[in-house]
């Protein structure tokens, strides 16, 4: 990084920021400071809640919210030709103190934004190793921003304030269009919070189009528990023709208190259990992740969990340890005091024991061997340079020591 900004000279330097690598970005821009003292950073993302971090060693703003109006004034700033208090929504440091200018309304219509400048991208360089039926080009998009609910371990809806707007169906296929026949883009991944939720006719008219289309490219993507909860057997055979291969879910826990607790429905374990069914039925792949240590955990909660993947069988289970995220309500609830959670170390080793348990099931093994063959043989010479990380991440083996707080 400092070798470029030496060789280039930018305008500024942007990153994204985001809890989990906070430490990593808080190096860099202390780094780029040192060094480059003139130098304009800016940082955005939804670590917005702790932009303090970033604005103290170093960052000249802060951008909060959506960032596609809010560049283009900060440019002109960078540029000398604004002062940061003329710029909404953002957050920036001045005279030792932290300031916060007015808030920037959410772009009403998300069809405005033009689609993004894909041929600045090498795509031939993104690829994800977990993804048995990867292939490049690969990259992903979004059709919606925001999330109806309100699950007390996330930020997604304070960031997008409580409001869920989707792109129309003509502008997300306007994007698909130019990744598969000017980009040669094999393989998409939706990084919606919820793909289509509630909206039946969106899902089916992009599922029409996309068949209708005949394009080689798969794709996956995010559902709820309660995601098509009356159409699943329609919509789901939809999706898999139009080239849906894998479905990430997270029901975070089985227990029915755990859910109560984090503003999650009781129903949910047993709709999953049948949209897994659904999914299995079309030859969908799916991963449900689980959230070991929230409010009201136990270590039998945390069995219960364990024993529903067993139960239920999805291809995979991802056994995570609560990050606490700044602006969350359990982060909230931890400032207050009121949040008492299971020591660490148990908590972790609970993880391991899911992901272990799971992994070595053989049942859960036949599926996964059967899904590899089906869809991609070759993986599993990656999968053979790479074993020791594998070994790791499905629990069999311990991995070495290193944060994961």
């Amino acid at each position: 990084m400092i070798g470029y900004v030496a060789a280039e000279t930018p305008v500024f330097v942007g990153f994204y920021a985001a809890s989990a690598i906070k430490d990593h970005l808080i190096g860099y821009v202390s780094s780029l400071r040192q060094r480059f003292p003139g130098l304009k950073i800016l940082i955005g993302g939804p670590d917005l809640y702790d932009c303090e971090s970033y604005l103290n060693v170093g960052a000249d703003a802060y951008c909060i919210g959506e960032g596609e109006e809010t560049i283009v004034e900060l440019l002109d700033y960078c540029r000398g030709r604004k002062e940061r208090s003329e710029i909404r929504g953002i957050a920036y440091k001045e005279n030792g103190e932290i300031r916060h200018t007015l808030e920037r309304a959410l772009i009403a219509n998300l069809d405005d934004l033009p689609i993004p400048a894909w041929d600045r991208f090498d795509l031939n360089k993104y690829y994800d190793y977990h993804v048995f039926d990867m292939r490049i080009p690969y990259t992903s998009i979004m059709t919606s921003r925001g999330c109806p609910f309100r699950c007390s371990y996330c930020i997604s809806h304070r960031i997008w304030r409580h409001k869920y707007r989707l792109r129309s169906p003509e502008h997300v296929l306007r994007e698909i269009d130019y990744l598969v026949r000017d980009r040669g883009v094999r393989y998409l991944t939706f990084q919606d919070d919820i793909w289509s939720w509630m909206n039946d006719e969106w899902a089916m008219t992009v599922c029409r189009e996309l068949i209708s289309r005949k394009y080689d490219l798969k794709w996956r993507c995010i559902l709820h528990p309660l995601s098509f909860m009356k159409s699943r057997r329609e919509i789901l055979p939809m999706m898999r023709e139009a080239g849906c291969t894998s479905i990430t879910t997270g029901l975070q826990s089985a227990s029915k208190t755990i859910l109560r607790n984090i503003k999650r429905s009781p129903q949910e374990p047993e709709a999953l259990a049948d949209l897994i069914d659904v999914m299995k039925g079309q030859g969908i792949l799916n991963n449900t992740a689980f959230i070991f240590g929230l409010p009201g955990e136990t270590e039998e909660t945390m069995e219960e969990s364990i024993l529903y993947g067993l139960k239920v069988k999805p291809t995979f289970c991802a056994f995570y340890v609560l990050s606490v995220l700044p602006g969350s309500d359990i982060w909230h609830m931890q400032k207050e005091g009121n949040f008492h959670s299971l020591p660490v170390d148990i908590i972790k080793q609970k993880c391991k024991e899911g992901a272990r348990r799971f992994y070595t099931n053989p049942g859960v093994m036949f599926n996964i061997f059967r899904s590899i063959m089906k869809t991609n043989p070759g993986w599993l010479l990656m999968a053979f340079g790479h074993l020791k990380y594998l070994l790791e991440m499905s629990g069999i083996f311990r991995a070495k020591a290193r944060s994961i707080d």
